[in-house]
């Protein structure tokens, strides 16, 4: 339910599975020893600067077709999914960007204390050999209420996991990621004041919103600004700094076939269940930022802002069925952008960053990929200041 699909059709040389996850390596290195792999030696030393703001992406393609094209000057962080390319950790610490790994674990792990310290050494075995900076927690299963053993445990794999990293790499990041409320959204009823206490910081992913609907069956936003910024207030009024805040904010849109759509373009869908909720935006497909651009000529409404949710959508008609897409661009982004700096949190990150087309000649591809990074807010000295640990 949040955009975290693996790629596939992975184009470099394998070398092995690790947790899961396929690994890569550049030509020549071997990722048995510690040796680097690097042009220069000094591309495998992990990343001690703590003082800037974020910019923290997910990365899905192991291509540096792609994150060649990325905006260095600007990224802070970089979180292979789905594979590990020394290639780009190399790339990454040339520019003074973190390069870490996801963390994936099942909830039988979090309450038993040998579990999680095997899944430690298991992290950490894969941080020394591949030169990593951190890793990024994005556990996303139920835990009610009724369940504090879960809760705590969950609590207690990332104090402890942070633990180990900080002890052998003491500038190592830990971060976790969480819905885009507190509100025990899709049944993640965790501990986020502990969990924000005990890691760098909480990545909000202030998409999916539309996951349980309770309202009426329709198409909606997927990151509607008032509901991200209810959401960071409500994480705010817990007491959680700013500084341990990140806003993460979608590449990626829905497209849904509508049942019906009334003059005012409401677009009522299928109702889709969605752990205990009769509609969701399951019913929709995700769209990446390039389809949808490619889609936009073919329209029927051409773009439509939507002022309440402060995002665009239009649409469509395929083989006599109208779609809806809802989506984000640069001007909404923007806006999220503006209102994260505004409230000086820790700083914003997107899922995923080849939601736009790197290799493409086609001039609106050209400038999606320009005009989405150049929407990333770019933070001035005076922005930046050393966090606390």
């Amino acid at each position: 339910m949040d955009g975290r699909v693996v790629a596939t059709g992975f184009a470099l040389t394998l070398i092995g599975v690790v947790l899961g996850y396929v690994i890569f390596a550049p030509k020549g290195s071997d990722p048995t020893t510690n040796v680097c792999p690097c042009s220069e030696a000094r591309f495998c030393e992990r990343i001690s600067d703590t003082t800037r703001k974020e910019i923290f992406i997910f990365s899905l393609t192991p291509k540096a077709q792609a994150w060649r094209f990325y905006d260095w000057t600007k990224v802070t962080t970089v979180v292979m999914v789905g594979y590990l390319d020394m290639e780009l950790v190399c790339t990454a610490h040339k520019y003074g960007a973190r390069a870490i790994t996801i963390g994936d674990v099942s909830t039988d792990v979090l309450p038993d204390a040998t579990k999680r310290a095997a899944w430690i050494q298991q992290q950490l075995a894969v941080a020394d050999k591949y030169f990593l900076d951190g890793i990024n927690f994005d556990y996303e299963d139920p835990i009610s209420a009724s369940q504090p053993e879960v809760r705590d445990g969950y609590t207690a794999l990332v104090r402890e996991t942070r633990a180990a990293f900080t002890t052998k790499y003491a500038n190592s990041q830990v971060s976790v990621d969480v819905a885009w409320s507190p509100d025990c959204i899709d049944g993640r009823c965790y501990d986020y004041v502990g969990l924000s206490r005990v890691s760098d910081f909480l990545f909000v992913m202030a998409y999916d919103e539309q996951s349980q609907i309770t309202g009426p069956c329709i198409a909606m936003a997927n990151s509607g600004l008032s509901r991200a910024m209810s959401g960071i207030e409500d994480f705010l009024s817990l007491d959680i700094p700013a500084d341990r805040l990140v806003l993460g904010v979608p590449w990626y849109g829905y497209d849904y076939t509508c049942l019906n759509v009334t003059k005012d373009n409401i677009c009522s869908i299928k109702p889709v269940p969605f752990r205990g909720v009769y509609c969701s935006d399951a019913a929709g497909s995700q769209i990446n930022y390039y389809s949808t651009i490619r889609l936009l000529p073919t329209s029927t409404t051409g773009r439509i802002f939507d002022q309440e949710t402060q995002s665009p959508y239009f649409n469509y008609v395929n083989q006599g069925v109208t779609h809806q897409i809802r989506y984000d661009d640069p001007e909404s982004l923007g806006i999220k952008y503006t209102y994260a700096v505004d409230q000086d949190l820790r700083g914003v990150g997107m899922w995923n960053s080849e939601c736009v087309d790197y290799i493409s000649q086609d001039a609106r591809d050209i400038q999606a990929v320009r005009e989405m990074w150049g929407a990333l807010p770019v933070y001035k000295p005076q922005n930046i200041r050393r966090h606390q640990r």
